[in-house]
């Protein structure tokens, strides 16, 4: 048997390994891939309080096994191989399946003193004190939903282009990631003649998280810790059994899991946190997965839930916020303060998110957002905006076109008037209605945002700083 130059390095790997795993008493050997025959889905999630938890994702048997400055440490299982029930789901029952997953999710937490690690031989990115380079992303997945109607052509890079983002993205060396949310869109199959998605994984287990996420940005994944946002795809009516399983930064719970319907009035809801950046600056990271898109209705049992809860978790924010000396970057997916252009559903557009704004204006008043909020960053409208304001309001970035359909982009020049909320005016926009990302650099006294196209290319580039946002171009840039 003749072997390749890569076989035989696999080979030698396999063999260094095995023989750390005799001295640590053990460890299983390297699970392949469930997909791909390829090797286990490694990658960091960055949580509060400066931990960072490593995950690996593979196919069966023992965790591995994580060396961390040089002392071995055993990954435990977060989610063990299984099948779950058909649970109700945002999709006709008949149009939905049960949620597979085939595979073990492991974990560790990393303190932040730790200098260097790996797992299966394989370098974990760190997360750093005061990371220098973030990439932004958000709303990558590739859409087939039946009861929209709606397809992506998943096999072809024009139509779903996010996994050449993702690689591109992943050049850009950067210190962390942060994806605004929603990262699974694959809910139904693809429909029978349709070429371009023949052949996709389905619904809300292991495969179709793989398709859209794992395999498409595994570079990125290996290249940074990531923030996740959750989105409203990420729901439990939708494909909240992945997010937990695979995402979430926290313990795995079976009543935080969406795995039973009753247990979603509250699995639906996460406390914020905040991911230190060094130097003054900080995320924080909020759940508005359940926030929808109309306004809420009080005398509902579950917008009243809704609203408890957000109203709850945005004096977490506030608290936050509060700490001395801190300037602070709100992550949510919903945008607040962002634009929603024309579509088929609103024929005139609008303005943020109506069950976020209520609870925020009855906490704020027209402030919205409590004090030492520097920024807000979001996705869910699938184009890129950056808006500034002349009314006090921190400045409102939209990062919603990494991969999935785009919405139109916003009117240039926007109607007289227009305005986000109640007490809000626009002093500056600029927009685009293209796939992208973001890449912000540390500055003195803040950040460099760069806009830029799928090559790389910069659209726009705008310094944040605490005093605000200010852009190079203004209006609609391609």
């Amino acid at each position: 048997m003749n072997l390749t130059q890569p076989a035989l390095l696999r080979i030698g790997m396999g063999l260094f390994i095995a023989a750390v795993c005799a001295v640590i008493a053990g460890c299983a050997a390297p699970a392949m891939h469930p997909d791909t025959g390829g090797d286990p889905v490694i990658y960091v999630i960055a949580g509060d309080r400066g931990q960072s938890e490593v995950r690996a994702v593979i196919a069966g048997g023992d965790c591995p096994v994580l060396i961390a400055d040089g002392a071995p440490l055993r990954m435990q299982t977060r989610a063990a191989p299984q099948t779950l029930a058909q649970r109700p789901t945002q999709s006709q029952a008949a149009l939905s399946k049960p949620s597979a997953f085939p595979v073990r999710v492991c974990e560790a937490s990393l303190a932040p003193s730790v200098h260097s690690a790996t797992v299966l031989g394989r370098p974990v990115p760190l997360m750093k004190a005061v990371p220098r380079r973030i990439v932004v992303i958000g709303d990558t997945g590739c859409r087939i939903k039946a009861s929209d109607n709606a397809v992506q052509d998943c096999l072809i890079d024009k139509e779903w282009p996010f996994p050449t983002l993702a690689s591109k993205a992943a050049t850009e060396r950067p210190d962390l990631v942060v994806h605004v949310g929603d990262y699974h869109y694959r809910e139904t199959a693809c429909p029978p003649g349709r070429a371009g998605c023949a052949g996709s994984p389905w619904g809300y287990g292991w495969d179709a998280w793989d398709a859209d996420l794992f395999a498409p940005a595994s570079q990125l994944l290996a290249a940074a810790p990531w923030v996740v946002a959750r989105g409203n795809h990420e729901e439990c009516l939708r494909a909240g059994q992945g997010w937990f399983r695979l995402l979430e930064p926290r313990p795995f719970a079976p009543q935080r899991s969406c795995d039973q319907a009753v247990n979603d009035d509250e699995a639906d809801f996460s406390e914020p946190y905040a991911v230190a950046l060094g130097e003054g600056w900080q995320l924080i990271v909020f759940d508005s997965a359940r926030a929808g898109n109309g306004a809420l209705k009080p005398a509902n049992v579950r917008d009243a839930n809704i609203f408890a809860h957000y109203q709850k978790e945005m004096q977490t924010v506030a608290a936050l916020a509060a700490a001395p000396g801190m300037h602070s970057i709100f992550i949510s997916h919903h945008p607040v303060l962002g634009l929603v252009p024309a579509n088929t559903f609103l024929p005139h557009g609008a303005g943020g998110n109506l069950a976020m704004l209520a609870v925020m204006k009855s906490l704020n008043g027209n402030a919205y957002y409590p004090p030492q909020i520097a920024a807000a960053m979001h996705g869910h409208v699938h184009v890129f905006e950056a808006l500034a304001f002349t009314t006090g309001q921190p400045p409102t970035i939209v990062a919603g076109h990494g991969g999935d359909t785009l919405d139109n982009d916003l009117p240039e020049p926007l109607p007289a008037g227009a305005s986000p909320a109640e007490g809000v005016s626009i002093g500056s926009v600029v927009h685009s209605g293209g796939f992208g990302y973001l890449v912000m650099d540390r500055k003195q006294g803040g950040w460099q945002l760069s806009a830029k196209r799928l090559d790389g290319a910069v659209l726009v580039t705008c310094e944040l700083t605490a005093s605000g946002l200010t852009c190079d171009r203004q209006g609609a840039v391609k």
